[in-house]
């Protein structure tokens, strides 16, 4: 039973996310909005009842794996250079100098493939890793050509394959997770939110609905002060006056925000949600009003709209988190 009830407690935490726009608005038309929450619920139900959304950080396992490939081809490169030095066969120094060309290429593939990984180009990625494995092989057909042998690198490159490999099949398997989650989506109210949500919750699952609140709060805390710093930093390398002007009101904007949100902790801890939903509600329009002041009439946007998504993330997450747990 309590299994069962923590999937529900989480599915319903995902529903209210799905509508987390509405929940902040002043006024909105519930039939219509209930119709297509409930909807929403019977996806996300169906997708983390089947446990088909998997737990697993691929992302980080994948680099995980590319980065100690990228040590182990390192270190075969070491070892070619090694034996050029000592080479005086023409055949043996050929093979060996274009092993060493390999090994080089193919720990700079890798090295692309982990950039391509963090920008979400999957496709490169996995193209990368099979172009260095590719390179890899090359180095052991010139041995087998030249000299009718196998190279003195066969057993470092198999556990360099092995890595890269395995660098693949959690790639494939992170694109699979993403599709599933994006598929899932799909039909909600706020694609973007119930993706960037779903994934927040399947990566915090064993916290409860009080430690995914206060996580989500942290790390809202987090985002606020980074923003805070970096508009310090802008604040003294900017000459343009309007800007400035600008920066200084965004940063008590923000300063704002981040004492509201710390305010929220310990009312969260305290269970007194009512109080901590205030101030986590004041908190994002304190960010919005920042966002206003750079937009004008020109509709500019502000240097510092990127950071402010992944702070709205979290202050939206956090919300609708204490709000399922104020009406627990």
């Amino acid at each position: 039973m309590g299994s069962l009830h923590g999937l529900l407690s989480f599915c319903f935490v995902l529903v209210l996310v799905l509508s987390s726009n509405h929940l902040t608005a002043k006024a909105h038309n519930k039939s219509t909005n209930q119709i297509k929450v409930e909807a929403d619920f019977k996806i996300i139900a169906e997708l983390a009842g089947k446990n088909s959304i998997p737990n697993a950080d691929f992302k980080g396992l994948a680099k995980l794996a590319l980065t100690k490939a990228i040590s182990n081809g390192n270190v075969i490169c070491q070892r070619v250079n090694s034996l050029l030095l000592k080479s005086s066969d023409m055949y043996t120094t050929r093979s060996l100098t274009g092993c060493s060309t390999n090994y080089k290429d193919a720990v700079g593939l890798i090295n692309k493939s982990l950039a391509a990984l963090d920008a979400k180009k999957y496709g490169d990625a996995k193209t990368c890793i099979t172009d260095a494995l590719a390179n890899s092989t090359k180095c052991e057909d010139r041995f087998e050509e030249l000299l009718q042998r196998k190279s003195p690198f066969t057993f470092m490159k198999a556990k360099f394959g092995l890595l890269c490999l395995t660098g693949l099949k959690h790639i494939n398997l992170l694109v699979q997770k993403e599709r599933l989650i994006t598929e899932g989506c799909s039909q909600t109210l706020d694609k973007e939110l119930c993706i960037s949500t779903v994934g927040f919750f399947l990566e915090n699952k064993g916290l409860g609905l009080h430690g995914l609140a206060k996580l989500a709060v942290e790390k809202a805390l987090q985002d606020g002060t980074r923003i805070h710093n970096h508009i310090s930093v802008l604040l003294k390398t900017t000459s343009d006056k309007c800007v400035l002007k600008k920066l200084k009101s965004c940063s008590a904007f923000y300063l704002t925000a981040i004492g509201k949100i710390k305010a929220s902790l310990p009312a969260l801890d305290c269970n007194r949600y009512g109080d901590a939903s205030t101030w986590v509600g004041d908190a994002i329009g304190s960010a919005e009003t920042c966002e206003g002041v750079f937009a004008g009439k020109s509709n500019k946007i502000s240097p510092l709209t990127p950071m402010k998504i992944e702070f709205s993330k979290h202050v939206s997450i956090s919300l609708v988190v204490i709000k399922r747990l104020a009406g627990n």
